[in-house]
């Protein structure tokens, strides 16, 4: 699946789990159910759980490293780095995993 075809469809998919509603403490909803869908497609990958201190974030960790984070765009009020409804690229400081800390 190539990358802007993996962003629609889990921008597909996170609309229709969250139906209009905003994402924030969704990313276990939406990414637990999507990284099973995904490896159903084909597509290696697995879910994070990352410690950010007051809170954690879940998001998939794409078998190439990349991350792959339909709802980071709920962390655009703490000061992380600006977030799109699907991102799709290197980890950021939100995507720490047990190897970076």
């Amino acid at each position: 699946m190539a990358d802007d075809e993996l962003i629609a469809f889990a921008k597909e998919f996170r609309d229709g789990i969250l139906d209009g509603n905003p994402p924030w403490m969704m990313c276990a909803a939406v990414c637990w159910p999507l990284a099973g869908l995904l490896r159903f497609h084909g597509i290696e990958c697995e879910c994070i759980e990352s410690d950010l201190g007051e809170f954690n974030h879940i998001w998939i960790c794409l078998a190439d490293g990349r991350a792959l984070d339909p709802t980071g765009d709920q962390f655009n009020d703490y000061g992380f780095t600006p977030m799109p409804p699907v991102y799709l690229g290197e980890p950021l400081p939100m995507h720490p995993t047990p190897e970076s800390g």
